[in-house]
């Protein structure tokens, strides 16, 4: 063999036998609920891994290097549901980059799910699965292209005489029309209740939140109180005049108030209920730890009040005890109390983050949605 082939062949073998060692994978969930973390940071002086939201023993996983010279730690027995995570190099936040799940937000963690037994309703489970449709559409509202997801419940695409009804589920603020899906889990959750016939078949839609730039750097308290207001207004227009009848157009929907919800978490929940009154669109309203308005009064964002009582079915608002809105959402009840509009107010445990959202809040709420006579692919 040729002395220049010969080094060749040696170089393309020591470069894969190099790139297949570097393949460690991370993290592994073990079959007793532990979760290895593996890391190669060769010149680091230490490595850890730090949980979000759970018990002071369980937060921080000490990662040693092993005879290979690897990084590697393991946690103590987690209970079933998603965590969310980042690594500590030398006291400097990180990906895992091994992981490709990430939750999105103005910085990113890692995200890492111990299943359970039996299977969480947030979990994919075997079964019939909906599908997720990514579509850019334009609003002459907002004069640019926007973003959204739609989710299509099991046996859309086999009963072509079959119309469905829509639930409009809005994101948080720093989020995307893709939270509610990569880290909410909303299609496996209404996968898994139509399956167990706990929620009706429905359509799942699921838009960019932020018609207006998403801000960054220092903001002054006015300034962050004119983009909500510039932010809201917005969001309600678009919704109401062009991705309303997108979907229409696009979807075999059931076009009727009766057969229309609308929902979202933080923000999102915000949009939510200023929608639902300014339009009276919509006969199921579900706002998850809400950015409930702030008006001196509900005939400020109201378009018909009267009108709203009367057609609503369910308004639905539920909010943790840690959470930094439930003294916003408390006066929302009250101005609710005093105008007589029914409505549903749940108060539990926790904060404002995804472990209620996803894990209670939306597998609660879809349950109620279009449990009258509304006809659901049929």
């Amino acid at each position: 063999m040729p002395r220049l082939l010969f080094f060749a062949l040696l170089s393309m073998s020591l470069l894969s036998t190099n790139v297949f060692a570097q393949r460690l994978k991370s993290p592994e969930v073990n079959a007793n609920g532990t979760i290895t973390f593996r890391a190669d940071f060769s010149d680091a002086q230490s490595v850890e891994v730090q949980f979000n939201r759970v018990a002071e023993d369980l937060a921080k996983v000490i990662l040693e290097k092993n005879d290979a010279g690897k990084w590697e730690g393991t946690s103590k027995p987690m209970e079933p549901g998603i965590y969310e995570y980042t690594m500590q190099v030398d006291g400097i936040k990180q990906l895992d980059i091994r992981n490709r799940w990430v939750k999105k937000w103005y910085t990113l963690e890692n995200l890492v799910e111990v299943p359970g037994q039996p299977p969480l309703v947030t979990e994919r489970q075997p079964g019939p699965h909906g599908t997720r449709h990514l579509h850019v559409y334009h609003s002459p509202v907002t004069e640019s292209l926007r973003d959204v997801v739609v989710y299509t419940p099991p046996g859309y695409s086999e009963n072509p005489e079959g119309s469905y009804p829509v639930l409009f589920l809005l994101h948080g603020f720093g989020d995307d029309q893709t939270a509610w899906t990569e880290i909410g889990r909303a299609h496996a959750i209404a996968d898994n209740l139509i399956a167990s016939g706990k929620a009706r078949p429905m359509l799942i839609v699921m838009p960019y939140g932020h018609p207006v730039e998403l801000p960054h750097g220092n903001r002054t308290r006015e300034q962050g109180s004119q983009y909500n207001v510039d932010n809201n207004r917005l969001m309600q227009r678009d919704l109401d005049e062009v991705l309303m009848p997108w979907v229409a157009k696009n979807y075999r929907v059931i076009d009727r108030l009766d057969a229309r919800a609308i929902a979202g978490l933080s923000m999102g929940g915000g949009h939510s209920i200023r929608t639902a009154l300014g339009t009276n669109d919509f006969a199921y309203v579900g706002a998850f730890s809400a950015a409930a308005p702030g008006v001196d009064a509900l005939s400020e964002i109201a378009v018909d009040l009267d009108q709203f009582k009367k057609q609503t079915r369910l308004f639905w608002i539920a909010c943790g005890n840690e959470d930094f809105l439930l003294q916003q959402n408390h006066r929302f009840i009250k101005q609710l109390e005093e105008e007589s509009v029914d409505h549903q107010y749940v108060e539990g445990e926790g904060g404002h983050n995804w472990d209620v959202w996803r894990d209670d809040y939306l597998p609660t709420f879809l349950p109620m949605l279009f449990q009258g006579d509304v006809d659901s692919g049929k």
